[in-house]
């Protein structure tokens, strides 16, 4: 899915002003705990996203849930937020914020998708290979989804690897109902 452009304005909008202020890893900090709040609780996204609960009643949640977490400059743009109604792209703005933070430290994200949870050590192995890819740092971003069987898929600059036993299992099936079996007789 697309990002709204509005979502975009607002992170550019929440950089500049914490780069006036040089207050960048700040406001890095504080997105973090808003996107972390976020994705850890479905009642939290829900309420950013309901039309049904008022805009004083979420400022009012939102700033009692994190008030002592987060800096007044990012506090008062989620307030902004929420009295424009834009809570329900918080998410999405959090997503283009953590993206212009990481085009200005040259750092590029790489989605990695394993079967099962990685270890420390391959963990390093695969950071130490996508450095070959980038001259900057990787910031990777660790999913599992056991339907992948084993291996992994990796989504770097629009460019995907998929070495999993799911694809070679698709790839072998295509492979047999693709191809005419004759018998000899």
């Amino acid at each position: 899915m697309s990002t709204p452009r509005a979502a975009k304005r607002y992170a550019k909008s929440l950089f500049s002003l914490a780069e006036e202020r040089g207050a960048i890893e700040h406001m890095e900090n504080d997105v973090r705990q808003l996107h972390d709040a976020i994705s850890n609780s479905p009642e939290l996204l829900m309420l950013l996203k309901s039309p049904v609960v008022k805009a004083g009643t979420k400022e009012n949640i939102l700033v009692r849930i994190f008030d002592q977490n987060i800096s007044e400059l990012s506090l008062e743009f989620v307030k902004i937020l929420v009295r424009k109604g834009r809570e329900p792209i918080l998410p999405a703005i959090i997503q283009e914020t953590l993206s212009l933070v990481r085009n200005m430290r040259n750092v590029r994200l790489a989605e990695v998708k394993t079967a099962v949870p990685m270890d420390d050590a391959l963990r390093e192995r695969v950071s130490k290979a996508l450095k070959h890819l980038h001259d900057g740092d990787v910031e990777l971003q660790e999913t599992v989804d056991p339907s992948l069987l084993g291996g992994f898929q990796l989504l770097m600059d629009n460019r995907m690897i998929d070495a999993s036993i799911k694809r070679e299992i698709d790839l072998l099936r295509r492979h047999i109902t693709d191809h005419d079996y004759e018998p000899e007789l």
